[in-house]
């Protein structure tokens, strides 16, 4: 019979077959919290509480050290729901110094609830040629099947595969987890328990990975908007609150912000679906808001699928219509866009800004008007 029998060791790595100390692979790690960095035992009121660093988090995966060298930087310690555009900037902040350093790839530790926003934000600004994969876990550390490891031990998988190191275009920004690669501009959170509850729609994942090979679906690489002259230190200023519609919903924000009550840069309304029509009480502010020269985006509260270009017969035209992005991925998309505008001499124009670079990153061919057969 085959297998380690009652008694006998377990089989080892072969020393062998392993990198020379000289000759592994830098990888950083950039710290913000988040599940991943979460215990139960740290909890006094049960679930679980953020408390282990990013040493802790490797430490974890004792094999990583075999393969690669890691070094570490926190920019973060909080759940993702609480992180700010400010600490988006830091991680971006923190990934081109790790370009700089010289290191291979780069890890962002991470919490779920919003890592498809800070990865497409990253996404967005970083043009590095060395890949930049977002992980984080549904499960605290210590608990049973903890997937935080996993998910760590698949990003480093990642960040030293060939593929993902591009010269001539950015190599990209993912989210890794449940042994998928996922590009940061389709990746969404769609449930709030499940491991498999990150998916990217028709578009599909970049590649998954298997115990002994990586199957690629798709060319790694960025699939966002190539931003260009944007002022990363001008992103947190930029106020731009989302709309949402609904039957019987009100504009209450879009009202204020047409009537001077309430200074915003831009908004972005979350409409229905390929229409984007919204509820007649959130139409009647955003022209008013327009009129009083307040840039409008328009995104679809539907899952999947791309916007018609127009939206209304006396509006068309007025209003950028944000693709396949959700609210608030266009949001961060937006609030970029408006960098370029206000803190450089060239670009005065925010509405015709944001199209440039929603036009940017649109998926497949232009909408063309439907078939009347």
């Amino acid at each position: 019979m085959g297998g380690t029998g009652v008694g006998e060791p377990e089989p080892t790595l072969d020393k062998s077959l392993l990198p020379d100390a000289s000759e592994r692979p830098e990888v950083r790690v950039i710290a913000t919290g988040g599940t991943i960095a979460s215990t139960e035992e740290a909890a006094e009121d049960g679930g679980y509480a953020r408390s282990e660093g990013a040493e802790q988090i490797v430490g974890a995966v004792p094999i990583l050290e075999e393969f690669v060298d890691i070094s570490y930087e926190s920019v973060a310690n909080k759940g993702s729901s609480s992180l700010l555009v400010e600490d988006y900037v830091n991680v971006a902040k923190a990934a081109m110094r790790a370009e700089v350093d010289g290191v291979d790839g780069v890890i962002v530790t991470h919490g779920t609830d919003a890592i498809e926003e800070d990865a497409f934000f990253n996404d967005l600004v970083l043009d590095l040629d060395i890949p930049v994969a977002f992980v984080g876990a549904m499960r605290a550390g210590d608990s049973v099947s903890a997937d935080g490891p996993r998910n760590l031990l698949s990003a480093v998988r990642m960040c030293t595969r060939s593929e993902f190191h591009l010269s001539d275009e950015p190599s990209g920004v993912y989210v890794v987890l449940n042994e998928q690669i996922h590009a940061a501009r389709d990746v969404t959170k769609t449930h709030t328990t499940k491991l498999e509850t990150f998916d990217s729609g028709p578009a599909g994942p970049i590649g998954v990975f298997t115990d002994n090979e990586l199957m690629l679906y798709r060319e790694p690489g960025s699939y966002t908007a190539n931003l260009s002259n944007y002022d990363l230190d001008a992103a947190p200023e930029m106020v731009v609150p989302i709309v949402a519609t609904g039957a019987g919903a009100e504009a209450y924000v879009t009202e204020q912000a047409a009537a001077g009550e309430y200074d915003v840069d831009a908004i972005v309304i979350q409409a229905t679906g390929w229409w984007g029509g919204t509820a007649p009480d959130v139409s009647g502010p955003t022209g008013d808001a327009l009129d009083a020269g307040i840039p409008v985006a328009r995104s679809t509260r539907v899952h999947w699928g791309p916007m018609n270009p127009g939206y209304d017969d006396d509006r068309e035209g007025d209003i950028v219509v944000m693709e396949d992005l959700p609210s608030w991925k266009a949001r961060l998309q937006v609030i970029l866009a408006l960098t370029m505008t206000e803190n450089h001499p060239g670009y005065d124009d925010d509405l015709e800004m944001i199209r440039e670079t929603a036009t940017e990153s649109k998926y497949a061919l232009d909408v063309v008007a439907p078939s009347t057969v």
